[in-house]
């Protein structure tokens, strides 16, 4: 059996500096992951805005109107009481009406019967930057 040189294998340093590297490679990873969690969540986000627009459309063309602020989204799934027209249900269920972050889809609509449905972005309040802002999409008359 020979005996090893000293300088064979691995020093603590040379392992702490290897241990160092991939660290800093795990976080620009997971950094990288994160955004784009982030980014695909504000695109789901904008596709079930989108979804519930073309419900609120086809509610409209059946019924003439959207429904008020007072039946909410909720009419897009069970008749409002004394509507006759309505044709509904405009989705297959209530998923659509909350975000991916899991916060609910805001739905208003003004006096002139313009609406906006809206997702709060990541923090479910108003207002906000990057994931966090705001996400709306309406009707104009």
């Amino acid at each position: 059996m020979r005996a090893l040189p000293p300088d064979a294998g691995l020093t603590i340093l040379e392992l702490m500096v290897v241990l160092v590297i991939l660290s800093i490679i795990g976080v620009v990873v997971s950094f990288q992951v994160v955004g784009q969690m982030d980014r695909a969540k504000v695109d789901v986000a904008r596709l079930q805005l989108r979804q519930l627009q073309n419900a609120l459309t086809l509610f409209d063309l059946d019924t003439h109107r959207y429904p008020t602020a007072t039946e909410g989204l909720a009419a897009l799934l069970t008749a409002p009481d004394n509507l006759a027209n309505w044709r509904g249900p405009y989705l297959k269920n209530k998923e659509l009406f909350a975000d991916p972050w899991g916060h609910p889809i805001s739905y208003t609509l003004d006096d002139v019967g313009r609406y906006v449905v809206m997702s709060g972005g990541s923090d479910g309040k108003e207002g906000g930057q990057g994931s966090a802002a705001d996400i709306a999409l309406g009707q104009e008359q």
